[in-house]
Order: structure tokens, then sequence, then C-alpha cells
């Protein structure tokens, strides 16, 4: 008999139960996986052999586009069914729910291919999985209940349409920026983009061992729409997970292998789309950042998404975007007080904690970044405020009625606002790139390149 997991709780009990149902196997094997969503490792032990298992669980969130782990459930099984590299699914847990699936080996680190060739390779076998999954029948996947876009609105805006009504159900604040944005994206819609297929929604994740893929995973934001989309959230996860080949590279394999031809303005008009969502489910949370959510990546990744948006933007129109100049530390009479506070936050004890470690680290980042503000953002913010009056026709007393304010402006503005307007709120975000003192070079990629076939 095999031996008998250890569980930390009741909760674990019942998964163990459900697995030993769905597998026809004993549990041996049960941990919770150290990281923000629910899931689980497992292994099980069936005919005298071993079966490693890993159980996807819910992330127990009240905005997502694409809910549901019966939708991801199925949409595993339809890609393996189409031959593509995924975890086999055994079934599907419910209380707590979770699927229940294998556990693949190998990496998503391509730091660790044995040279940059092997890990070019595995990103061009990545580009290929995603050209054959962009190739599969639709059909299948509709009857499994993945809405089919009719028209070419509704293919352009198949990601971003469903974070609309969470976006508006959520928000706390004026946001300017993101409703100029909609509208600019509701404008630009590429209109001559017929062709839908399944996409993976948010791509570039895989695991590889030996040289190969082994597998690719996590589809909760699948659905039909431009395969475009992927193409342009492959140029903006590079940056911070990186794929083993330069973006373009990819992209330029993607139309080798298919006969493809890239439009360059719609990949441009996918780019700007899939970072406005992203900077969109942000918008919430920063507006009243609780005490338990992961603040400087909610606060990193909104300067990072709507630096990369507009950037987007600005490929699209055919316009050079000019970043602030970067802000550097000063040796003036405050300097003691950094000093001190730079003492203080490496006296904390972290006990040896992993959480109370992250969040020293944290805490010293936020110091950086509160520095770079005390140093530039008066003269930033009274230039911003000189900036709305142009577009306002006065000079709002603060950023907050500033913002109201430009709000209701876009709301009513039409294309030809555009300019000004784009000006304007990339002058905002380049602003803050330079007060950003930790996360410099990280926001750096994010300044995109345009893409030329």
């Amino acid at each position: 008999m095999a031996t008998a997991p250890t569980l930390e709780n009741d909760e674990e009990l019942r998964l163990l139960r459900q697995i030993e149902e769905i597998t026809g196997g004993e549990v041996t094997r049960l941990e919770r996986q150290p990281r923000w969503r629910s899931a689980w490792y497992a292994e099980v032990s069936r005919g005298g052999r071993q079966f490693p298992l890993y159980i996807r669980g819910d992330k127990n969130l009240d905005a997502e586009p694409f809910p549901g782990l019966d939708r991801e459930a199925a949409i595993l099984r339809l890609f393996e069914e189409g031959g593509l590299p995924v975890p086999h699914i055994y079934g599907h847990a419910h209380d707590p729910e979770g699927i229940v699936m294998d556990r693949v080996a190998g990496t998503r680190d391509v730091s660790q291919a044995q040279n940059p060739e092997e890990a070019q390779r595995i990103a061009e076998e990545y580009i290929e999985i995603l050209a054959r999954m962009h190739q599969l029948d639709t059909a299948p996947f509709v009857a499994a209940g993945i809405t089919q876009p009719k028209d070419p609105e509704a293919i352009a805006l198949a990601y971003l349409a469903p974070h609309i009504p969470l976006y508006r159900r959520l928000k706390q604040s004026p946001q300017p920026m993101i409703e100029w944005a909609l509208g600019w994206v509701l404008r630009n819609v590429p209109m001559n983009r017929t062709e839908s297929c399944v996409i993976h929604g948010d791509p570039g994740q895989f695991l590889f061992a030996d040289g190969r893929i082994t597998c690719i995973h996590d589809f909760e934001a699948t659905h039909i729409g431009d395969p475009l989309h992927d193409l342009a959230a492959l140029r903006l996860r590079n940056p911070t997970e990186a794929l083993g080949a330069d973006p373009d590279h990819l992209v330029r394999h993607y139309a080798k292998i298919t006969g493809i031809e890239i439009d360059e303005k719609a990949f441009s008009f996918h780019t700007a789309a899939f970072m406005l969502a992203a900077a969109m489910s942000l918008s919430g949370p920063l507006a009243n950042p609780g005490p338990k959510e992961l603040q400087f990546e909610y606060l990193t990744w909104d300067v990072l998404c709507r630096r990369a948006m507009l950037w987007g933007m600005a490929e699209h129109m055919g316009v050079k975007i000019t970043p602030s100049p970067a802000v550097e530390p000063t040796e003036g009479r405050s300097e003691i007080v950094w000093q001190m506070l730079e003492a203080t936050v490496a006296r904390i004890d972290a006990a040896g904690s992993i959480l109370g470690e992250a969040d020293r680290n944290s805490a010293v980042k936020h110091m950086e970044w509160a520095r770079g503000e005390a140093l530039a953002a008066a003269a930033h913010e009274a230039a911003d405020l000189d900036r709305a009056a142009g577009i306002l026709g006065f000079r709002p007393s603060n950023w907050r009625e500033a913002d109201a304010a430009l709000e209701e402006f876009v709301q009513a503005a039409g294309p030809e606002h555009d300019a000004i307007l784009f000006d304007y709120f990339v002058r905002q975000n380049e602003d803050r790139v330079a007060e950003a003192l930790p996360v410099r070079e990280r926001l750096a990629p994010y300044a995109l390149t345009p893409f030329r076939n």
C-alpha cells in the first residue's frame, strides 16, 4: 500500500478523494503550488505505476472576461483531439474546483536551453504549434460554447470586448486615457480582416525539455478571433518572459510557414488593443489597492501596459514618440532622509519568510520610485496641467480635477481630437516612466520598435 500524503486541511482531503475517484488510483502526494491562484501538485499510484498530476484550480475572482474551468477543460480536450501537445485531462473536481490533468515535464525558462540556437529552435517550434492551432476547425469549439465572431468588428474586438463590462463595473475613478483609447480602438478597427480562427488569447505559455516543446498550456483566454492578436501578444510577453528569439523574427517565421503576409496596421492595432485590455483590468485594483494585493507589480504593469498601448498606437499612426528625460537622483539636503529610510527598511526582520522578504524588497522598490517622484513629480504635474488647459480651455487645480474634466471631454470628442489627446497621454505616461527609478530597465522594451515585414 502506498504511503498516504500529509494534508493541510479538509479542502485537500475533499480534493484527494475526488482525484482518486477521477483517476481510479491512490493519491500518494498532494501539495499546494505556491502561487496566487489555487493549484496543486499530486501523484497517483495505479497498477504499480506512479502518475504525476497537476490540478489547475479556480482563480476565485469576480472579474474574469472568459470565466469557467469547464470552458477551459473543454478547450483542452479539443486541442488534444486536434493533435496539439497539451496535458491530458482525467476529469474535473468540483469541491474544491480544479481540472485534474497530467503534469508534463519541462521548464518555461529558455535561459536553460543549451545555447541561443536551441532557444531559437524552441521558440520557432512554439510558433509552428501556434500556427497549427490557428488552422483547427472552429466548429467543435463553437459547439462547446465558444463565441464565433461574425464581422470584422467582432473579430477585431473578440478579446477586448469581454473586458469592457468588467471595466465598467469595477471602475472607481475617472480614466480619461482608457476612455479615449477605447474610442480610438473602435475608430480604427481593421475592416479588411474577415477571417477568424481559434487563438490562444494569452500566448507564449509552453514548457520544453531536451530542446523540444513538451506542452503548451493556460487556455482560459482562448477564443475565436484574429490570429494577429496572438502574434501581437507575443511581442509584449517577450520582455517579461523571454520567448527564446526576437518576436519580429517569430512573426516572420509564422508568415513563412503559413504563407500569410502580416498586415502591419492590423498588427499594430492588436498590439494596442491587447495592452488596453490589460490596462483596463488594472484600473479597479489601482484605484483603491487592498493590503494583500501585489501593489508594486500592479503599479509597474499599469505604466508598462499604457506605454506599450501608446507605442502600438504610434506604430499604427506612423508617428514617433520621444521619451521624457530620465530622472536622476541628486545629492540634495534630503539625501540624509533617503539614507535613513533605506537603513530602516534594511533593518526589517523578515524572519526567513519568503513572503516577508518579498514585502521588504517591494518596500525598497517603492521607496526608490517615491524618490524619483519627489525629484520630478511637481514639475511633471505642473506641465501636465498646462497641457490639459490647452485641451480644456481652463487649467484644472489638480490632477484629480484634470482627470474628471478630461474624461468628460474625451467621451464627447471625435477623431479630430485624437492627435492632441494622443500627445497629451503619451507625455503624461512617459513622465511616469522617467520617474520610475527601480523599473526603468524593465519598462524600456515596451517602447516598441515598429514591425516591418
